[in-house]
């Protein structure tokens, strides 16, 4: 495990210290739940953003949806998933 040092404000150390408590866990722990957390919240605020850009061009949101249909005829080809 690699190490690093950090200076945080009183108030992150102070709301660190009661999530640990509270979550009884190791502050380590309680920092890296907590950046997995805002990395995945990012990632899905991402998602909405390229989705919201891709259906705001007609032309593209509408290649989309045709290969999306063209996909989607994959699930009635009569195989079965495995």
């Amino acid at each position: 495990m690699s190490r690093a040092t950090i200076h945080l404000s009183e108030e992150s150390n102070r709301l660190l210290t009661i999530l640990s408590r509270e979550l009884n866990l190791p502050k380590t722990s309680v920092v890296s739940k907590a950046l997995k957390e805002l990395r995945r919240k990012e990632s899905f605020e991402q998602l909405v953003k390229d989705a919201d850009n891709l259906r705001s061009d007609p032309a593209t949101s509408r290649a989309y949806d045709e290969e999306f249909k063209a996909w989607d005829a994959t699930l009635s080809d009569g195989l079965e998933g495995r």
